[in-house]
């Protein structure tokens, strides 16, 4: 009886041990099915960690240092060690005129049959200025590639923030929608119950049947855009178009937070920050190194050489025999260049041009830039203004609409009314919000001029 529980017991463990690995794939499935809490802060942190494009920007920064790595081990020893074998087949000669003159062979050979050599050399910069010259630049260019990843996360930034208030603004004009089909179809259901009382015409009946049929297409609209703006974020994101998302917050307290802490500080008027501005001073900053680096190819360089062999000639193959010579020799060797054909003096010029270009380029960009910003800060200033307005409209639509309601139900309105205020009051509504929306655009536009990152 004690042997079959033992067995019973084993038997259940292995059945554990067989399906825990199924149990922990099921367990893993239903967690990544699980619905994620999308706020604006996670959304923003899921993009840094996931978006494909900042990673690569993050790698092309590493290889960036790396490079700079490289050239700096130029002023480091370099070492080489080798060997060789060689086999004469046919001995080299050596012409002896004495021995012509004696009635002789003029011709002798020298050397033996086999010969063996291992070398190490060696070789190390005293004074060269164009490794410390591409040292310069390649620093230069490490700072542009990290340049280049900070702006890769100021534009993700900006993408993340506008897909996120792109899915508010989506799901709150659906909740407009849907409040406006809702108060149709409750002035639908009054509508019938007093034509069936005879208190009202068929006409008012039929009207407020219309009025409801018309915003169905709208609501499912609505809910189409809902949908499109939600799946926009998530690509955004680098999300899977299949993971059940929820939305969090509202356009409201984005707006209240992000105009509470916005101030235009005049280091940010000057772009100094700017991705663009900052990576077009670094390429030119970058050329004016290579500019230095090419010339430098033509200064004279010192190096110290070394060079140590080990090495024995023989006429067969008993290595236990054989006589091994070493040498070793060390020096300086000079390297003046004294013409190249002008081609240095003109792959500088080559450079120096093309800095011109991009000084240039960032002298119109920054002017551009400069009326977009002024431009923007008017434009979120009229925005503020319409918000402030949309918002004291949208009290007096509501109270509009109560007051259209009971003048209908006591008689005194018509069906028209009703209709009217209610279109007043959505549109009111629209208004506001995308008031709202119209303040966080040009807050993150800003912010995205300015070079801000999250």
């Amino acid at each position: 009886m004690l042997y079959s529980n033992k067995t019973n017991v084993f038997a259940f463990l292995l059945l554990i041990a067989l399906f825990l690995p199924f149990m922990k794939a099921h367990s893993m499935q239903n967690n990544n099915n699980d619905t994620i809490i999308l706020t604006l802060e996670r959304a923003r942190e899921m993009a840094l960690e996931q978006n494909p494009t900042i990673r690569a920007s993050k790698l092309e920064a590493t290889a960036a240092q790396y490079k700079l790595d490289e050239s700096r081990g130029n002023l480091l020893p370099h070492f080489n060690v080798g060997g060789t074998f060689n086999k004469n087949i046919i001995r080299p000669s050596m012409y002896l005129p004495f021995m012509e003159e004696m009635g002789q062979d003029p011709y002798v050979e020298v050397g033996s049959e086999y010969n063996y050599r291992a070398t190490l050399s060696g070789s190390m910069p005293l004074y060269s200025p164009a490794v410390f010259a591409n040292i310069r630049a390649n620093r230069v260019d490490v700072e542009l590639a990290e340049e280049e990843h900070r702006g890769s996360k100021v534009d993700l930034d900006f993408n993340v923030q506008q897909a996120y208030f792109n899915a508010l603004l989506a799901r709150e004009s659906k909740e407009v929608v849907q409040l406006s089909y809702e108060n149709a179809l409750e002035n639908l259901e009054y509508t019938r119950k007093m034509y069936s009382q005879g208190l009202v015409s068929e006409y008012d009946k039929i009207r407020a049947e219309v009025q409801t049929e018309n915003l169905s297409p709208e609501v499912m609209e609505m809910e189409n855009a809902y949908e499109m703006a939600v799946n926009y974020l998530k690509t955004v994101i680098g999300l899977d178009k299949d993971q059940p998302v929820k939305i969090e917050g509202d356009l409201l307290d984005a707006t209240e937070t992000y105009t509470s802490q916005f101030q235009v500080l005049e280091p940010e008027r000057k772009l100094a920050r700017n991705p663009q501005i900052r990576q077009m001073d670094l390429s030119i900053n970058m050329m004016k190194e290579q500019s230095k680096a090419v010339m430098a190819s033509a200064l004279p360089s010192v190096h110290a050489m070394g060079n140590y062999n080990y090495q024995t000639d023989a006429d067969d193959l008993k290595f236990s025999d054989y006589y091994w010579v070493e040498s070793f020799s060390a020096g300086l060797q000079v390297t003046i260049p004294l013409f190249q054909g002008f081609t240095v003096r003109n792959r500088a010029k080559q450079i120096d041009v093309a800095a011109k270009q991009i000084k240039l380029q960032k002298d119109y960009l920054e002017d551009n830039l400069k009326v977009q910003m002024d431009d923007l800060l008017k434009k979120l200033n009229v925005a503020v203004e319409k918000s402030t307005k949309a918002k004291k409209n949208v009290s007096l639509a509501e109270r509009g609409y109560e007051i259209a309601k009971t003048r209908y139900s006591s008689g005194q309105g018509t069906l028209l009314e009703v209709n009217d205020s209610e279109m007043a009051l959505t549109r009111a509504r629209f208004n506001l919000l995308q008031a709202k929306y119209e303040i966080l655009m040009a807050i993150i536009e800003y912010d995205k001029f300015v070079g801000k990152e999250f």
